[in-house]
């Protein structure tokens, strides 16, 4: 009888290895997914993101985190070109969407933004200052257009609001070295 079963846990075992194996060989690589998105359309890119999204969101926080670590590495293995394109595509998709679905994902993240931690918000801003400071000139006057843009198509109302929500404690004159916590002064 013990050996009946030991064989058995031992075949299980075999088979769980191999079905694990199996299911990382058919996963699809970062480079794969994005040549994939790459021949979607923007609602299609923006459904699959959704339901990408609802899957993250079904994992726990430890199964979450472990594939945003994945995700990272993934990242961080590709070169700066397709990095560089991977944001540009984003950066298309955003401008395609139509205003009340950009207002959605803007609430999520100011939401998840509240939720943040000071700490976690200061070191969030200071790698989005890396990253400004690490665009060429030329694509930093690109983006500086667009906001002036956009700044200039809206209304006093909502101009009001975005300075608003733009405001931020900001440290005394003459002391340097700490980043203002940037939460809205409301």
């Amino acid at each position: 009888m013990n050996t009946i079963l030991k064989t058995i846990i031992a075949a299980g075992i075999i088979a769980s290895f191999s079905l694990s194996a199996m299911a990382a060989d058919t996963m699809p690589s970062m480079q794969e997914h994005m040549e994939r998105m790459k021949t979607m359309t923007p609602e299609e890119r923006a459904r699959e993101r959704e339901e990408m999204r609802q899957k993250m969101q079904d994992l726990t926080p430890e199964q979450r985190a472990e594939k945003r670590r994945e995700m990272h590495e993934s990242f961080e293995q590709m070169s700066p070109d397709e990095r560089r394109a991977m944001h540009k595509t984003m950066r298309d998709d955003m401008k395609r969407m139509p205003p009340e679905e950009r207002a959605r994902n803007h609430e999520k993240m100011r939401e998840h933004w509240d939720k943040m931690p000071p700490e976690e918000r200061a070191a969030m801003r200071g790698k989005m200052q890396e990253y400004g400071q690490d665009i060429p000139a030329e694509e930093r006057a690109e983006r500086r257009r667009e906001m002036r843009e956009r700044f200039d198509k809206m209304s006093p109302q909502e101009r009001r609001k975005l300075k608003r929500d733009m405001q931020c404690e900001l440290p005394p004159a003459g002391i340097s070295g700490k980043t203002p916590d940037a939460t809205p002064v409301k």
